[in-house]
């Protein structure tokens, strides 16, 4: 009896390990749409009759709907996708479903219906990018003139437009969605048809089926073909680097919503209240956008590893190419859909932001009139520096003088403010009120809104 439980148990470990049905049935779609493809490929060759292709047409249609549906009945007996929908195309018009494994191998296949799906993810997650760029560049339109500190090494530096900080994340999001197509261009070459390493005996033929499920080129070599997971690399490094910009933007919400910033109020759906003291206001959802970042590094590092050495051509090693992109795409996509929602409720606090640009912001201006003036940058530099360490010893600052004590201090007429600040900056890149309304002209055309 222990003898039989042990046989019992050893096959359903070995099935239960091997299997890949409960992540790779995601991808039955584009399965199905390649093996009607290949199915009216195998009929330009004689191995399927018009009528047998016609049968295997309408099963594979009908297998589509009954997924769909949800009527369709998964077996974890049968370790994958392909083999589901085999089985159960045999089960609806009998022998003629074994012809259509004619000359092609799951090898191909796989590589071939991943790259469908991924390719399509890739076109969702642009559409995406657009619309958090929209949100942005609306904030930024709708708060045009609201003047900021901007920050390095988290230290106030100098006054900026708002909308210019915004702004920097919609060039963030242009390099990502630029990233994106780059990746999938790599992505679209067809491999249906490089057989399971050495080529299909069969004459295929795979420009028919390139144009059929729309790829725009063959791959040149079978080898490479089968083993070939770069596009996965590409596409989970497009990912981790995308969801990097939103663990920025993530951050700065979370430090702008506290009390000592007091620079945003976000929306209350995406704030919650301490489970012990009633008055907080916690911004959980940029948080976990922020936490959720190490996931994509991981399954990076994670798909990095398992190609890592493996000979060519295909291993087994290669199934575990799914489950991480896969979860770098869920995880990705819903944060992008939270951060939308997060920009399109959040309003910014224009009094705190201003008052924020008191103290010494104006320095670096006040060294550069003093070039102008014909001082050496050095030296007015060194002056300046000595005027904030000495007003810092008194308990002011910049900020406390007028223009008249500014000019009997340094000797030279001095004429300074935020809007004067901003304005000379009216270089392009610049925070200048005619550099960012272009900047943000610009990004209206590109969003066409």
């Amino acid at each position: 009896m222990d003898n039989n439980t042990d046989k019992v148990f050893s096959k359903d470990l070995f099935s239960n390990f091997s299997s890949s049905i409960s992540f790779d049935k995601r991808i039955y779609k584009e399965d199905i749409e390649l093996s009607i493809a290949y199915s009216k490929a195998l009929n330009k060759i004689n191995i399927l009759s018009s009528e047998e292709q016609k049968k295997i047409q309408e099963g594979l249609i009908s297998i589509n709907k009954e997924i769909e549906s949800g009527k369709f009945e998964w077996r974890d007996d049968l370790e994958d996708i392909h083999m589901n929908i085999e089985s159960r195309l045999h089960d609806l018009v009998g022998l003629i479903a074994g012809k259509i494994h004619t000359g092609k191998s799951r090898n191909d296949q796989v590589a071939t219906s991943l790259r469908m799906y991924l390719k399509s993810r890739v076109d969702y997650i642009q559409s995406l990018i657009r619309n958090l760029e929209i949100e942005i560049v609306r904030k930024a339109d709708l708060n045009f003139g609201t003047i900021m500190p901007s920050y390095t090494h988290l230290q106030r530096a100098q006054p900026v437009l708002l909308s210019h900080h915004l702004m920097a994340y919609f060039e963030m999001l242009e390099r990502d969605v630029s990233r994106f197509s780059e990746c999938k261009t790599r992505m679209d070459e067809l491999i249906l048809g490089s057989g399971a390493v050495a080529g299909s005996f069969y004459n295929i033929d795979r420009d028919f089926l390139a144009k059929e499920l729309c790829f725009s080129r063959i791959n040149k070599n079978s080898i490479d073909g089968v083993s070939d997971r770069d596009f996965i690399l590409d596409l989970a490094n497009c990912i981790t680097t995308s969801m990097m910009h939103l663990t920025r933007l993530s951050e700065e919400l979370i430090l702008w919503s506290s009390e000592e910033f007091n620079f945003i109020n976000l929306p209350d759906n995406v704030v919650t209240t301490s489970s012990m003291m009633p008055q907080k206001r916690n911004p959980d959802y940029p948080e976990l956008i922020r936490g959720k970042f190490g996931r994509t590094v991981g399954n990076l590092v994670s798909i990095l590893t398992m190609l890592k050495a493996l000979p060519l051509s295909y291993n087994r090693d290669m199934q575990e190419d799914k489950e991480p992109i896969f979860d770098s795409l869920d995880t990705y996509t819903s944060s992008i859909e939270v951060m939308i929602e997060i920009i399109k409720g959040a309003d910014f606090n224009d009094k705190a932001m201003l008052d924020s640009t008191s103290g010494n912001i104006l320095a670096t201006d006040l060294a550069d009139i003093l070039v102008m003036k014909g001082i050496p940058f050095r030296e007015s530099h060194i002056t300046i520096s000595k005027l904030t360490k000495k007003l810092q010893k008194d308990g002011k600052s910049i900020s406390d003088l007028s223009e008249s004590e500014l000019s009997k201090i340094l000797g030279e007429e001095i004429e300074i403010d935020n809007n004067k600040s901003i304005n000379s900056r009216n270089i392009v890149a610049g925070t200048s009120e005619d550099r960012v309304k272009e900047e943000i002209k610009v990004a209206k055309r590109i969003l066409n809104i």
